[in-house]
């Protein structure tokens, strides 16, 4: 299997240090099954694009500190010239605040770069090809609901587990609700109404970071992260009305899979309603 790589960076001895590393991570053990590494270079945001918009690369480890466009400018305008190539961001301990970002902006992932090495770049890179597969082919079965304008379960699913990954790395917690409206008794289209109010209540319960998707025919789903500002106990406090909810809690001191958080919050969401209905 031969992966095409473009490192885009700037810093002769960072350039040089990252060379070591893919000529040491080429055909390594590191990889699961025997790798080679084509590997390209660009010194800034302009030969990067130029390189992308002419070759075939199969995946960029991006500096977006370059000298000619810095920070998200230098991100947006590389996903631009190549929406189809995933990216890993290599970042100073100082810009992780702007990596996570950028990663809910599109990247795959980020590495601080004290922990470049090739064990975590090999995982690194290995995970984003394998994320941005499941992610075209989530794209392919429709990532947005024609009726509510959410995410699709299988964008969701795909979506929420980077998250989970992301939780885990960071060190913080995130919260995976499933929802249901109470009542949608009626014909077809008040239904159809309440469903729609619904999505929309949740979108601007949840704020502009979390994901929020339409799982099955009367069935949501919030996948939202822990901030200092606002614990996810109290993003979950905003959610109520008619509408019954159940929760799971991603502690990343004791990581469960996203299967295990669905099944969790399914599970009590079922218990919520079973009491609503003795009541």
């Amino acid at each position: 299997m031969t992966v095409r790589l473009l490192l885009a960076a700037s810093g002769i001895e960072t350039t040089l240090f990252l060379r070591e590393v893919l000529t040491e991570l080429d055909g390594a053990r590191h990889w699961t099954s025997w790798v080679q590494l084509e590997t390209s270079y660009a010194a800034t945001c302009a030969d990067a694009a130029a390189i992308l918009c002419n070759e075939s690369i199969d995946i960029l480890l991006l500096d977006p500190n370059l000298p000619d466009r810095q920070g998200a400018e230098a991100f947006r305008l590389i996903q631009a010239a190549a929406p189809h190539v995933p990216i890993i961001l290599l970042v100073d301990p100082t810009g992780a605040a702007l990596a996570e970002r950028l990663v809910r902006e599109g990247a795959q992932d980020f590495l601080l770069n004290p922990e470049v090495d090739c064990a975590p770049l090999a995982r690194a890179i290995r995970n984003a090809l394998d994320r941005h597969r499941l992610l075209a082919a989530s794209r392919a079965t429709a990532m947005t609901d024609g009726l509510t304008g959410l995410m699709t379960r299988p964008a969701f699913l795909t979506l929420a587990d980077r998250d989970r990954v992301l939780a885990e790395r960071l060190s913080r917690r995130m919260m995976i609700l499933v929802a249901e409206p109470d009542d949608l008794d009626g014909g077809a289209q008040r239904r159809d109404l309440a469903l729609v109010d619904a999505a929309d209540g949740l979108r601007n319960l949840a704020g502009p970071t979390a994901l929020v998707a339409r799982l099955g025919p009367s069935r949501f789903g919030v996948a939202v992260f822990d901030t200092e500002a606002e614990p996810v106990e109290e993003i979950r406090s905003r959610f109520h009305g008619k509408i019954s909810f159940g929760a799971a809690l991603f502690d990343p001191r004791y990581p469960v899979s996203l299967d295990a958080l669905m099944e969790q919050a399914e599970s009590t969401l079922k218990g919520e309603a079973h009491r609503a209905a003795a009541l």
